[in-house]
């Protein structure tokens, strides 16, 4: 992943000449590629439209460039010949040989840059859902479009699977594995790809995924022959029929699980 380059932008001393009202924007959660977003700046309203720190969407791989003298910032993507430049309280942006209007223009907010959300997202082919329930904003960059389509809507089971258990998540186990012999398989409930478990020796992780992001929901250490378990979180429900996966190859296994992940 590319880094962002923001020359001097941290550290400017400028302060806002226009007045346009910026509030804080209550808990809104930024996901982008599956990442939940973590910023020191966050996000802003302006007029209604959400605004973020250029910094936050380092996750969509663009380059960034501040130019504190003439205050613009000019963005690509890689693989995008054209550049998109914003310059600092004006609605007009420029794109390769366009010019793109902005509801809210690109402004400073506590030595940040900051800009609509939506408009740098989907300039460069991002696809952006709003989710107003859970005040969350949900990216997914151009390059990862069809690969959320898979896994929500394809066709292909196991390809939607092996793209669940690539997602990331900043979940960690607080259990730990306690068997010598370690392997390692993950089990898919029949027909599903958006939970499961991973199975380390007889350590078992049950992970859930909802609006792209990884959640650690559950986690057992079998002990003392199997007779008891050691678990934190939510229990899963039993499955009748699971899927075994190790590497590359999926076993269809029918039984009931007393535990979950393993039978008897």
């Amino acid at each position: 992943m590319k880094k962002i380059f923001l020359s001097s932008m941290l550290t400017l001393g400028m302060l806002l000449t226009f007045a346009i009202p910026l509030s804080a924007a209550p808990s809104i959660q930024l996901v982008i590629n599956s990442e939940v977003v973590r910023s020191d700046a966050p996000p802003v309203s302006v007029a209604g439209r959400t605004m973020v720190s250029l910094a936050s969407l380092k996750p969509l791989k663009l380059n960034l460039v501040w130019n504190a003298d003439k205050k613009t910032v000019t963005v690509n993507a890689p693989g995008v010949k054209e550049k998109l430049v914003l310059t600092i309280g004006q609605k007009e942006a420029s794109y390769g040989e366009k010019t793109l209007t902005l509801d809210v223009p690109a402004q400073l907010n506590k030595n940040r840059v900051v800009v609509p959300l939506r408009f740098i997202s989907e300039a460069f082919k991002a696809e952006v859902e709003w989710k107003a329930d859970k005040n969350t904003v949900i990216i997914r960059s151009a390059d990862q479009v069809e690969t959320y389509k898979k896994l929500y809507q394809g066709a292909d089971l196991v390809a939607a699977r092996k793209i669940a258990v690539d997602l990331p998540s900043n979940d960690e186990n607080t259990l730990n594995n306690t068997e010598e012999g370690v392997y390692y398989q993950y089990i898919f409930p029949e027909g599903e790809a958006l939970r499961y478990y991973y199975v380390v020796g007889n350590l078992y992780t049950y992970y859930e995924i909802k609006d792209d992001v990884k959640h650690l929901v559950w986690e057992g250490v079998e002990e003392d022959s199997r007779k008891k378990m050691k678990e934190k979180g939510k229990r899963p429900p039993e499955d009748k029929t699971q899927y075994y996966f190790y590497k590359n190859v999926w076993i269809i296994v029918s039984h009931m699980v007393k535990w979950g992940p393993r039978s008897q």
